[in-house]
């Protein structure tokens, strides 16, 4: 790699697109590798920077990818809402069509919140809180929904995708052994599973 690549970002437009080129490349080392799994070392190079370049945007990992959980709620906050279909089914549709989202939601609370300090938990619960009231507000506007009963049901639902996601996406040799009977009643099926839960959840608050 040339050291054109790696020559820093200046203007607040050419940081931007750096910040977001950085993002890219981890979402795109999420999709083939565990977290855990997952060096710095080879995002930064993924996405044309130097290593010290990555931690001048990102100090640490868990500070990454809670960026791009961040990015992708904001796009799960800006998802088209069709008009005649049940709140349930609205979001399942959206979520499901949004994996890299589900599956940071997944470790959300048990990986990447884990190491924040005060100050750096603060600031990520209000960058949160910022585009869970935009999609609450969304939600109350179309469905003419009280927001207490929407929030409610945004924290149940991603109840749901934590523990859908875990119980659908196990472990490899667990995953092969599902493949067999009688093992096979243990298939949980992603998108089924989050759409049962959803309709369920929608019923229940009735």
């Amino acid at each position: 790699m040339t050291s054109c690549c790696f020559q820093r970002a200046r203007s607040p437009q050419q940081k931007a697109e750096r910040r977001a080129q950085i993002l890219q490349a981890a979402a795109e080392a999420f999709q083939r590798d565990r977290f855990q799994a997952i060096a710095l070392a080879d995002i930064a190079r993924q996405s044309g920077v130097s290593k010290a370049a990555l931690y001048r945007y990102f100090p640490s990992k868990e500070s990454l990818f809670l960026a791009l959980y961040l990015s992708e709620l904001e796009a799960l906050a800006d998802c088209t809402l069709v008009e005649d279909k049940a709140l349930w089914e609205q979001l399942a549709d959206n979520l499901i069509a949004r994996p890299l989202f589900c599956r940071l939601t997944a470790i959300l609370h048990s990986v990447l919140e884990q190491n924040l300090d005060q100050t750096q938990a603060r600031e990520f619960k209000l960058l949160l809180l910022e585009s869970f009231s935009s999609l609450s507000r969304r939600l109350q506007l179309h469905y003419g929904l009280p927001e207490k009963q929407v929030n409610a049901y945004l924290l149940q639902a991603q109840q749901s995708v934590i523990g859908c996601w875990v119980m659908s996406h196990p472990a490899p040799v667990m995953d092969n052994l599902l493949d067999e009977a009688p093992f096979d009643v243990f298939r949980v099926q992603f998108d089924r599973a989050l759409k049962t839960q959803l309709a369920a959840l929608e019923a229940a608050q009735k």
